[in-house]
């Protein structure tokens, strides 16, 4: 099941059966892979390493992943698609707090809480790889060279939380815009996906609640983007043609 850097890669493949034809990362791109070579995916210990990992997990869109206040007992890895988090509000309106792309992992926080803090749900057709934490503590795995990847995994998370801080400092809508298809490109490229031309997997009602804004205020937003000749958009595919000037405007150096 492991896939090399070389190899093409049109969909995950289980058991000879392709189930999912969306773009999927390559496994040494995921985030999850330094944790699953540890357990054996290289082969040299390859029953543990099928007791321990689910691979290729097909997920239908809208379909709900983790579910708030669950019990934290696993590490899911998106091979293809794309997720949203969100927690729903006392007055029953979800809000976004989140979103995972291609070679992210989703879970993380529910290691140090015991349960996941929000419920994860499918934006499109996907995959999933799933880490059995409970079955981890049952086998025997090497426990040292497992927990340098976890720290890993969870400094690569950390640094992605620093977007976020930037988004909730950001003065204007147009930069928190700007800072958000930055994040976007930055995430994509980060696992040697496409990050200057790429399909956005959330619609303008999702990226407006994620940034406190108004629908309109992010297609007019988008709108002038376009204008200035920073970046493209056809439905929901994107090009970025003028990176620099997105940088700027989103205030990074």
């Amino acid at each position: 099941m492991y896939q090399s850097k070389a190899e093409p890669n049109p969909g995950c493949t289980y058991h000879g059966v392709t189930r999912n034809r969306k773009q999927a990362v390559e496994c040494d791109a995921c985030g999850l892979f330094g944790m699953c070579k540890t357990v054996g995916m290289d082969g040299s210990q390859a029953e543990i390493f099928d007791a321990v990992v689910s691979r290729c997990e097909p997920v239908g869109s809208q379909q709900q992943l983790l579910t708030p206040h669950s019990q934290a007992s696993e590490i899911v890895a998106v091979k293809s698609g794309s997720f949203k988090a969100f927690v729903t509000m006392a007055n029953g309106e979800q809000k976004i707090v989140g979103f995972f792309l291609p070679g992210e992992l989703i879970g993380l926080e529910g290691l140090g809480q015991g349960h996941y803090p929000y419920t994860v749900e499918a934006l499109e057709d996907a995959s999933v790889c799933r880490l059995d934490m409970t079955q981890l503590e049952q086998l025997a795995i090497p426990r040292e060279p497992f927990q340098w990847q976890l720290i890993t995994a969870l400094s690569d998370y950390a640094a992605h939380k620093q977007w976020l801080a930037l988004l909730m400092g950001a003065q204007s809508a147009e930069q928190r815009l700007a800072l958000f298809l930055l994040s976007l490109s930055e995430r994509f490229a980060e696992h040697r996906l496409p990050g200057l031309s790429f399909k956005l997997p959330m619609s303008r009602n999702d990226i407006a609640n994620y940034l406190g804004l108004a629908v309109e205020t992010v297609s007019r937003m988008v709108q002038r983007l376009q204008t200035m000749e920073i970046l493209e958009i056809h439905g929901r595919q994107l090009a970025l043609n003028n990176h620099q000037a997105l940088r700027t405007m989103a205030g990074v150096v």
